[in-house]
């Protein structure tokens, strides 16, 4: 790329969340099915981690290195302008806006070919997640007992995802649960205690269902049946489930939901503590 026979100028910077609406639609146009406002949810974790890079004043490329919490960061949203594409931009972004986690561990998700990239960088590949989208052809009744998530158990849900996942999310799930278009529930055990939680949110194309745990298949089974109760009949679902979770991979397949790619979750670093028997699906994965 040329004009008046200079090289093109270029400039890598974090962007406003108004900026960053030129990555949201390069997303949209290679198909994601993007929640509506997770932009929102995620700047609210890290205001400074999401970085544009711009050629001759106009953006050019994208990637997400979002600080979590003083341990984890995670990557996502690595994209080009589709006209830019082969250029190189997405590689300089990358080099200088990876240094924005520090010293922290750094996760992502990649799709099976560029693990050999990745692995240049220390990444090791970890376990696959498959992305399920469809219309469920049964809506199974949901049954009574669920507690919403609302301000005042906000703190106690967070604190879940944390045990759960192993990272400090509390930042970005507070408008996660509670915003437009949003909503959030959770499961307690016979002493009081969360055993599991779900959060549903309007989409790009119809219904996200994420972060979703569940510590046995009586809470798995209510859990998905009031998130499903939240989505209109004949509404397309997606949801980001690991292989590890095969009750519920078997019974999405079931409802006609099918797989439409995986990829496989990256650490550069020591990976978080996870309780990996609990995660049925991620909140994205833009962030994990």
């Amino acid at each position: 790329m040329m004009n008046s026979g200079r090289p093109p100028l270029w400039q890598g910077r974090p962007a406003s969340l108004a900026e960053w609406g030129a990555a949201l639609s390069w997303a949209e146009r290679e198909g994601w099915d993007l929640g509506a406002g997770d932009a929102e949810c995620f700047f609210d974790a890290d205001a400074q981690g999401f970085h544009l890079g711009f050629v001759d004043g106009a953006p050019a490329a994208a990637i997400s290195v979002v600080n979590l919490d003083e341990r984890y960061a995670h990557m996502g949203y690595y994209l080009t302008a589709p006209a830019l594409r082969g250029q190189g931009w997405a590689r300089r972004l990358w080099e200088e806006a990876i240094l924005h986690g520090g010293a922290r561990t750094l996760g992502g998700d990649g799709i099976p070919a560029q693990l050999h990239n990745y692995a240049k960088w220390g990444f090791e590949s970890q376990y696959r997640t498959l992305r399920l989208c469809g219309a469920p052809t049964a809506r199974p009744p949901a049954g009574p007992g669920l507690e919403p998530v609302s301000p005042a158990n906000l703190d106690e849900a967070c604190g879940y995802d944390q045990r759960s996942g192993g990272v400090r999310r509390h930042a970005m799930l507070r408008r996660w649960f509670l915003g437009a278009g949003r909503r959030g529930w959770i499961s307690r055990g016979a002493d009081g205690g969360i055993d599991g939680l779900i959060g549903a949110r309007v989409s790009s194309v119809g219904y996200r269902f994420g972060p979703f745990y569940a510590e046995h298949e009586d809470a798995r089974q209510q859990l998905f049946r009031q998130a499903l109760a939240f989505a209109p009949a004949g509404a397309a679902l997606t949801l980001d489930v690991p292989e590890t979770a095969t009750g519920l991979l078997g019974q999405l397949q079931g409802l006609g939901l099918r797989e439409v790619f995986h990829t496989f979750r990256l650490y550069r670093g020591e990976p978080p503590r996870v309780q990996a028997g609990r995660i049925q699906a991620i909140a994205s994965l833009e962030l994990g």
